[in-house]
């Protein structure tokens, strides 16, 4: 790809200081300082060390004493003389220059050919998607030399005339056309046309998942037990999602929507895990792994599907909600968490994690750090929460920063919640991955 002006210089200025203690010592004349016995060394100098591949460089060849002999020396490139002093690569690379007047050889000195950019294309995953689909853009740079390269992260892309915040990846809200091109450095590519349908079949049954809702904090030394239990159930299946809501005495990872949760339930104490919303996961949560394991078996009549995308702090995803039985007044639920924070522990618990109190660098995940909607539920209109129809709503929103750690650790939980508050199903995704109807 071309160098920016800015790297030539800084690379010219690099070689020419590498060149300038390279070349071969000025002579003065006789050796007695009187500069009677002519040069006695020569230097030669390019007039770019940095070509954009089809151009050509010049070589100028001096003596010490200043005189300019460039039309009575020869110049070489990687060994072999070359007609005058110009010249130009049949290729991208490296190459090494010197030259000869009468019995005197310069020092070498390195020109760099480089390849550039001469057109990009765009490319699209399908032309016809469905509602609920991701619309995946490909940028191809081609060089000089036929080269490509992926210019996608680096490339800006405009759909319907707005810039994509999320870059190559675009979850599309409305059904229609979208008419999307790129542009990098000084080119554009051609518009590309996506027709979005909702022509997508409603499944006729979804795979049944259940809901761990973890109430800790980094002082209960209790939690630890929970911690474990967890793990267990994890082991025991895929089909478990895990939200850890951090509560009381200072914990850094409290907010507003854990204790907007906490007081619905009337938690008071910790640690207290919530099974489906519904009931409380039995003491001791480790010999109790198949309460939480046995709700998720089997098939229900309604799921969810997630699609995600982001780009630096840039989070758009959606939800789709399938329904093959009629669930008036059902709600949807939408949390955002983190993984991979790290902080100690308190453990009083000497067979859980070594025995160590406090547990130092203990990694939280599934860590409660926004709500999308109300945290017991936004309702599902009426009219689409009926047997045969997905139900979609899209999502957009800038990742804070300094309040969450990595945006790259996201993780997006839909829940589909009864009138009563009690999980229907649910779904998980990272972010910038897709869930499926399942």
């Amino acid at each position: 790809m071309k160098i920016k002006n800015f790297t030539k210089i800084f690379l010219f200025v690099a070689v020419t200081a590498l060149f300038s203690c390279s070349s071969s010592e000025d002579g003065n004349g006789d050796g007695n300082g009187n500069g009677n016995g002519g040069p006695n060394s020569i230097t030669v100098n390019a007039s770019s060390f940095f070509v954009d591949y089809g151009q050509s460089v010049t070589f100028t060849v001096s003596t010490n004493e200043g005189d300019d002999v460039t039309s009575e020396s020869t110049v070489y490139v990687n060994g072999s003389p070359i007609t005058g002093n110009t010249y130009s690569a049949t290729e991208t690379g490296s190459y090494a220059v010197t030259a000869k007047y009468e019995d005197l050889t310069s020092s070498a000195i390195t020109v760099q050919f480089l390849a550039v950019v001469e057109s990009i294309a765009m490319t699209v995953n399908n032309t016809a998607l469905n509602l609920g689909d991701r619309i995946e853009y490909t940028v191809m740079a081609t060089d000089t030399q036929g080269n490509e390269v992926n210019v996608t992260d680096v490339a800006t892309i405009y759909i319907n005339d707005q810039q994509s915040v999320t870059g190559g990846v675009y979850i599309p809200d409305t059904t229609g056309d979208y008419n999307a091109y790129a542009t990098y450095e000084t080119f554009t590519t051609e518009t590309l046309a996506v027709s979005v349908a909702d022509n997508a079949v409603t499944p006729a049954s979804y795979n049944r998942r259940a809901l761990i809702e973890d109430y800790t904090g980094d002082w209960c030394g209790y939690c630890t037990r929970v911690s474990v239990a967890i793990e267990m159930v994890q082991d025991a299946s895929d089909d478990v999602v895990v939200v850890a809501t951090h509560l009381f005495n200072g914990d850094p990872y409290q907010n507003q929507y854990g204790v907007e949760m906490s007081n619905y339930l009337g938690i008071t104490g910790l640690p207290t895990a919530y099974v489906n919303r519904q009931e409380e996961w039995n003491f001791p949560e480790t010999n109790n792994v198949n309460q939480v394991t046995s709700k998720a078996e089997g098939t229900v009549g309604s799921g969810l599907a997630i699609n995600s995308t982001i780009k630096g702090n840039n989070l758009s995803f959606m939800v789709s909600v399938g329904f093959s039985e009629n669930l008036n007044g059902s709600k949807l639920v939408v949390f955002l968490l983190e993984n991979g924070l790290v902080l100690s522990q308190a453990n009083y618990y000497p067979e859980y994690y070594g025995g160590q109190n406090p547990i130092p660098n203990f990694v939280h995940d599934h860590v409660l750090r926004h709500s999308f909607t109300n945290v017991l539920g936004d309702v599902i209109p009426a009219g689409e929460a009926v047997a045969n129809n997905t139900y979609r709503t899209k999502f957009d929103y800038t990742v804070p920063t300094g309040t969450i750690g990595n945006p790259g650790n996201l993780e997006i939980v839909a829940m589909l919640v009864n009138s009563s508050n009690a999980i229907i199903n649910v779904n998980k995704t990272s972010a910038s991955a897709h869930a499926a109807f399942d």
